[in-house]
């Protein structure tokens, strides 16, 4: 399906050429929208983090577009206006009206990130919705920040406002920002959040108005159903050209917030023609602590993994993807809590997680596409990795800021190349990390160094992006100490999963160094650049979320996991590891134990290199020598790939998955080729050094092709845990077959 073919020649009352120009001011006015509120946001997190997003919404509440920021943010505001025009009134509905909401189970990630949403009228006819979410960065609560570590219930944390109609005739009410505002301790700057959001609502509303004076609201209104059909159209022909099947992820998030417990997330994608089913049934029970999310969140965040995947080059425009997605979900689970459970930290736990794994499983998916895997993704940076800082003001507002370092991110490995070191965050094109200056500007504190991490990238034929490490320490505190909030996951497991046996990026780990010689070193003119540089009284490793005294001369490192790899590591191309090992990004001793690569001052030792993947080989099949004249799948018709080294393959009328490279029968097509591979266990601490403080209790899980040891799938599992889905490709129906 060509996502540029003319549509318009369907649509009554408008051209194509027309209906190009209104989408694309349409497209342009919500980006406009969201960067305008983030321009006149008092907060950095919003204004250099680009922690928020917009959308455009149809007159019935189906998305029309969301924009290119945080993902999970744009994609629940139709929901929120769905559930606006269901409890109010028509006639109650008004223009220059704009409703708020902070509430999860109304459209919110979290009680931070408000919504605000507007409708707009032509000639008293309601035509369309606009919405901004924004972080705001303290909604009141226990915690400073409001993400409430050590919360029960919702109870525990901040207020919610279910939805309140915050603006009257373009202007807010100042009775109920008053009362909103009165409960935040960083009243002034959530007070300009709102007024930018308000600002930047009020322009859109003239901006559309002005496109359906110029062009007519008939034109106006076909445009919208013609963008909703134009990419419900392309996501089904893309569909169509994926193989039927079902494909199964797994991974497991650390900590709740209170209690050190391991929960499991669950997601199997089923293809039939052109519709999805997601179906997330096997996740674990709600948790007691804040990590849980609600279901708003938990669509948004799966939402924004097709648009990100299949929907590239069109609007996006999630009322389109409604009608071609199931989504099976339990009630009271992790990423569908039940009111009243704990969701402050929603949008970068139980939100993320469900991304993470969804995405996942989809990318196995589009293995199996020989049009489309080249979009398929290994995980990017899993989860968040980085807190807040606060301090006491005595002289007004508490200092509350943003550790951010973790939206440097990093790219999840490719098809065709490595991951992008620092690319970003996988549910934000256009997030970014602040500026450090930014940063010391607002809070007391010094950012010492920002670097890419070492050894931390997911191996594979091609490897992940290298994460951001992090070191910061308090600076000229009015009261000593401050507080240190940090909220992380993948720090007692992986939270990443690589493709077609490509590795987890390294475990997310914060610590804190105690009474060290910073500032002896500081008087010198010195910088640090390494722990080494250090002397500390103590080192204190954080749980994955935990509050904790941060003061004079402490200083804090965080390591955020890096994207994960793609394929087997033995695989990769030696000049690739050396280049690594040159730039700084791997190790020599890690070159030798991940990738079997023997460097000698730099330089590959091909002899020795051969000799030492070898050795890993064989070690895969238990030691044994790699077995020869096994049974293979010869002068067989190629169907369609299944993941970087496994192909369905029609031969004698039957057709058969095997090893792309030595050919070996790996089972029926629509069998799991797990059963026919060799399962080889590694622990987690031997992937790379910053793995040290995993549980032992979970294992890295290999499946290699009995032929030639060469890895295709790679799981993180318990050690007694049975064998893990993988995929299984419909049996009734003939696969697309691959031309060549």
């Amino acid at each position: 399906m060509d996502a540029a073919a003319p549509v318009g020649q369907t649509l009554a009352g408008i051209d194509p050429i027309t209906f190009e120009v209104i989408r694309h001011r349409l497209w342009a006015i919500n980006d406009d929208q969201g960067r305008m509120a983030a321009r006149l946001s008092g907060s950095f997190i919003v204004y250099e983090g680009y922690d928020f997003n917009a959308a455009l919404v149809t007159a019935d509440g189906r998305g029309l577009y969301c924009g290119m920021y945080i993902l999970q943010h744009g994609a629940t505001i139709d929901e929120f206006v769905r559930r606006i025009i269901g409890e109010w009134p028509a006639e109650e509905i008004r223009e220059g009206d704009m409703f708020f909401t902070n509430d999860p189970w109304w459209g919110a990630l979290h009680a931070n990130d408000g919504i605000l949403v507007m409708p707009i009228f032509w000639e008293g006819e309601l035509v369309a919705w606009s919405g901004i979410a924004m972080h705001d960065e303290d909604v009141g609560s226990p915690v400073p920040g409001s993400f409430v570590a050590g919360a029960h219930d919702r109870f525990g944390e901040a207020p919610l406002l279910g939805a309140v109609k915050m603006v009257r005739d373009f202007a807010p009410r100042a009775d109920l920002l008053r009362a909103y505002l009165r409960n935040s301790r960083t009243s002034e700057l959530n007070a300009l959040n709102m007024r930018a959001r308000v600002a930047a609502l009020r322009t859109t509303y003239e901006r559309i108005t002005e496109l359906i004076g110029q062009y007519g609201l008939d034109a106006f209104l076909a445009a919208q159903e013609g963008i909703i059909e134009y990419v419900e159209r392309v996501v089904r022909g893309r569909l169509r050209e994926i193989p039927d099947g079902s494909w199964f992820g797994q991974l497991y998030h650390d900590h709740d917030g209170t209690n050190d417990e391991i929960y499991r997330l669950c997601c199997r994608i089923t293809k039939r023609d052109d519709r999805l089913i997601f179906d997330l049934t096997g996740t674990s029970p709600q948790a007691p602590g804040p990590i849980n999310c609600a279901r708003p969140a938990m669509e948004g965040a799966i939402s924004g993994v097709i648009l990100t995947f299949l929907c590239y080059d069109l609007p996006w425009a999630i009322g389109a993807l409604r009608k071609v997605v199931e989504i099976v979900s339990e009630p009271g689970t992790l990423n569908n809590a039940r009111d009243p459970a704990p969701v402050s930290m929603a949008s970068i736990m139980g939100t993320l997680s469900t991304q993470d794994v969804v995405s996942h499983t989809f990318a196995k998916m589009l293995l199996s596409s020989e049009r489309y895997r080249s979009e398929a993704q290994a995980n990017w940076s899993p989860g968040f990795g980085g807190g807040l800082f606060f301090a006491a003001n005595p002289h007004g507002e508490a200092w509350i800021g943003a550790l951010t370092d973790a939206f440097a991110g990093a790219g999840g490995a490719r098809t065709f190349s490595d991951g992008i070191d620092s690319g970003g965050i996988f549910h934000s094109m256009g997030s970014r990390m602040s500026n450090a200056e930014t940063v010391e500007a607002r809070v007391p504190a010094l950012q010492v160094w920002r670097r890419e991490l070492c050894d931390g990238a997911g191996a594979g034929r091609y490897r992940g992006g290298a994460a951001v490490e992090f070191g910061s320490t308090p600076h000229k505190l009015p009261i000593d100490p401050g507080t240190c909030v940090t909220f992380a996951a993948g720090v007692r497991v992986p939270a990443g999963r690589g493709l077609s046996g490509g590795l987890p990026g390294a475990a997310t780990a914060n610590t804190i160094l105690r009474r060290t010689n910073l500032h002896e070193l500081f008087a010198q003119g010195r910088i640090p650049t390494s722990v080494e540089e250090i002397a500390a009284a103590a080192e204190e490793v954080q749980l994955p979320k935990t509050i904790a005294p941060l003061g004079e001369g402490d200083f804090l490192l965080g390591l955020q996991s890096s994207g994960a790899g793609y394929g087997d590591p033995l695989r990769r191309e030696l000049r690739l590891v050396a280049a690594d090992v040159a730039e700084g990004l791997v190790s020599e001793r890690y070159a030798r134990s991940i990738y079997g690569v023997v460097l000698e001052g730099g330089v590959v030792d091909e002899k020795a290199t051969a000799a030492e993947r070898e050795t890993l080989r064989r070690a895969r099949l238990g030691g044994a020598p790699l077995p020869t004249g096994f049974e293979t799948i010869e002068g067989a018709r190629v169907l369609h790939p299944v993941c970087d080294t496994i192909e369905a393959v029609e031969a004698d009328g039957a057709r058969r998955l095997r090893c792309t490279v030595c050919h070996h029968d790996l089972g029926a097509h629509d069998e799991n080729p797990k059963r026919a591979g060799v399962a080889h266990d590694r622990t987690i601490a031997s992937l790379n050094p910053h793995n040290d403080r995993c549980l032992p209790d979970y294992v890295l899980r290999e499946y290699c092709c009995p032929g030639c040891a060469t890895t295709f799938a790679a799981d993180v599992a318990q050690r007694d845990e049975p064998l893990q889905d993988e995929v299984a490709l419909a049996a009734g129906e003939r696969p697309l077959e691959v031309a060549r």
